[in-house]
């Protein structure tokens, strides 16, 4: 088992699974990337095949300022939010994962030693989406249909890129947009593609990390934290915001993931705080397979 350079002790992921898939890590755009990218590297270098899903919600946001795109939220009657992603915002959306976050991952992982590869979810039809033909969105108190949305709903995916880039033993690096059928540009729930990648490569674990330790009852009170949520959860409001989405596609990849966990992308090693117990685990009750 190999040795932290840092001096701390070898990290358990490496080895040690009874199920050798990859790992499947997806970090927010809003949260700090550099102890994921630690870990990550450390991961690769010792051969643990990893890989690193991201979004860039933070970063597409001061882009549009900056570009003068009006950015503008669907809120749906369920309570989530997501951005309205019409042409001039999927340019923005596309421009920012693919031309500022994507290569600072990847220049990030090649300090620390790791070669990695970027990929978009356009790229060797990785994902395949139809795009939502109308969203509801509530605004001023009625429900109104948008219907200029690029976004899409994600139906296939061929992991062949991805595995491609793992037998050479590098990190591949993966990020929205998708594509549809005809090679149209669509943007897709990072959480979601991260959750349906990590089924198609028959993940050992998936891990989605943000800038909170999980699952909280009480957004504001980090004591409140779940550790371990179930479908029973997304009833009411216990789950919230933005959480309600990753937690939705954690509970589907936990039917065939054996490992689903939310944790905070800030601490050390936090790929195995957030599944060693520092985290909230996902398991969708009578639907995923006993643990080996």
């Amino acid at each position: 088992m190999a040795q932290d350079p840092r001096g701390h002790e070898p990290n358990p992921l490496i080895g040690g699974f009874a199920h050798d898939g990859p790992i499947v890590v997806k970090i927010g755009g809003g949260s700090d990337p550099e102890p994921v990218l630690d870990e990550v590297a450390e991961l690769a270098l010792a051969g643990r095949p990893t890989v690193l899903v991201h979004g860039g919600g933070a970063v597409a946001d001061l882009l549009s300022e900056q570009l003068g795109v009006e950015r503008r939220v669907i809120r749906s009657p369920d309570g989530t939010h997501s951005r309205r992603t019409d042409a001039a915002m999927l340019d923005v959306i596309t421009l920012a994962l693919l031309g500022r976050v994507k290569p600072r991952l990847i220049s990030g992982l090649r300090a620390r030693g790791a070669r990695s590869v970027g990929l978009s979810g356009a790229d060797g039809a990785l994902l395949t989406a139809t795009r939502k033909p109308a969203l509801r969105s509530v605004q001023d108190g009625r429900t109104v249909l948008i219907r200029d949305d690029r976004s899409g709903r994600i139906e296939r995916v061929d992991p062949a890129p991805v595995r491609a880039v793992l037998d050479r033993g590098h990190v591949p690096v993966v990020s929205p947009p998708a594509s549809d059928a005809a090679g149209n540009l669509l943007n897709v729930d990072a959480d979601e593609a991260a959750a349906r990648l990590a089924t198609a490569l028959d993940a050992s674990a998936l891990v989605l990390l943000t800038d909170v330790g999980g699952v909280l009852a009480d957004l504001g009170d980090p004591a409140t934290r779940i550790a371990r949520v179930g479908p029973h959860h997304l009833e009411g409001d216990v789950v919230r915001g933005r959480m309600r989405h990753k937690v939705r596609a954690g509970l589907r990849a936990s039917r065939t993931v054996r490992q689903v966990a939310i944790g905070a992308a800030h601490l050390h090693r936090p790929i195995h705080q957030a599944l060693s117990g520092a985290g909230s685990r996902l398991c969708d009750e009578g639907e995923r397979p006993e643990d080996g």
